[in-house]
């Protein structure tokens, strides 16, 4: 179903809408009526001889200019209304006029519960029915003129009920620059979040301001006042250097090397000679080592600037020599082990010692 079909549609279901309103309108006036003129026919001090039919034709008149009085007044105030005015007088003698039809049917009926209810309950809707009518062809005819705003979304009560402020806001944002439901929501919140933020930094610029005055507080109210805080608290978010605070953040969250110093210490360590190389590596760090002389003499290398540069990260050395963080920090394991100090593996290291004085080995990686 495209645009045009579904919009036809729409005008279709809004003219049978009408149709039935004018309907059921009629219906509940006639009603209302017809409960007046049972009263006029039995209420007042008719003449016992008059017909009842004569009666009827006489109290006719007094209902139906009742009931209609209430629809020429509120027709009347509609019109007004339309042309800006607020019409209370209009309005007044409308609202007068139903319960004065309303009372007839309660009071004439007092004897019959029934009675009373269905008459005066058809008054009531007959004239709820008329203005919610009129209310709606009125903000029609407003809108097409341009004298309304555009209705917003339908947020529904449980968006309501969890974020009132923010959904206050939505509505006022696609009232005002024609977003959609879910545009409003999202852009309301960055509002909001971005005016708690701004707010909290105004006072303490405010704050930062009116301490520089400390000895004159009529001064500090004055610098205070006359300072333009909140364009000073949009200036300092627009300069905060967003990606600085996240990697100085994330250099202090990083875990520690499990039973290991700190890679820093380690190295100063290193360089001053205080490492204590004569205990044995743990063989879990042992078969990391490669096997390969050119990849040894790789892991090395890498060891090597760890060493020269004892503040860089394992993020900084592995986007350096283009290798993963994990093998960086297989590296400062083996080099904080002190395997990586000789020019060669330390399985021909082993191989050799065990060669050339017969002692049991270390364990080489499998």
């Amino acid at each position: 179903m495209g645009p045009m079909t579904s919009a036809r549609s729409d005008q279709a279901l809004g003219r049978a809408a009408e149709h039935a309103a004018w309907a059921f309108y009629a219906v509940a006036a006639l009603g209302s009526s017809i409960g007046q003129v049972w009263v006029g026919v039995e209420t007042p001090p008719w003449s016992d001889t008059m017909p009842l039919w004569l009666r009827a034709i006489l109290a006719l008149p007094f209902a139906v200019v009742i009931d209609l009085g209430g629809v020429v007044c509120s027709g009347f105030a509609d019109t007004r209304q339309r042309l800006g005015e607020n019409a209370y007088g209009w309005r007044i003698l409308s609202a007068g006029s139903v319960t004065l039809a309303v009372g007839i049917n309660v009071v004439g009926h007092a004897g019959s519960p029934y009675l009373a209810t269905v008459f005066g309950g058809l008054g009531i809707f007959a004239y709820c029915v008329w203005l919610l009518h009129s209310s709606a062809r009125r903000r029609d005819a407003l809108r097409v003129a341009g004298k309304l705003s555009a209705t917003p979304p339908a947020y529904g009560l449980l968006q309501w009920w969890r974020e009132p402020a923010v959904t206050r806001r939505a509505k006022s944002l696609a009232v005002q620059f024609g977003c959609s439901l879910h545009e409003s929501l999202a852009e309301a919140r960055v509002q909001l979040r971005t005016e708690a933020r701004r707010a909290a930094l105004a006072s303490h610029i405010e704050a930062k301001i009116r301490s520089r005055h400390d000895t004159d507080p009529v001064l500090a109210s004055i610098a205070a006042t006359t300072t333009p805080v909140d364009d000073i608290a949009d200036a300092l978010m627009a300069m905060i250097d967003t990606i600085g605070w996240a990697a100085a953040i994330a250099a202090e969250i990083q875990p520690p090397d499990a039973a290991q110093p700190a890679p820093t210490q380690a190295a100063h360590r290193i360089g001053a000679g205080l490492v204590d190389t004569s205990r044995p590596p743990s063989t879990a760090v042992l078969r990391q080592i490669p096997t390969q002389q050119s990849v040894y003499d790789r892991w090395r290398e890498i060891w090597q600037a760890m060493t020269d540069d004892d503040g860089a990260s394992n993020q900084d050395i592995a986007a350096r020599f283009d290798v993963s963080s994990r093998t960086v920090q297989r590296i400062r394991d083996a080099g904080l082990a002190g395997l990586l100090d000789s020019p060669e593996t330390p399985v021909a290291r082993i191989a050799a010692l065990a060669s050339s004085n017969g002692h049991t080995p270390l364990p080489a990686p499998s």
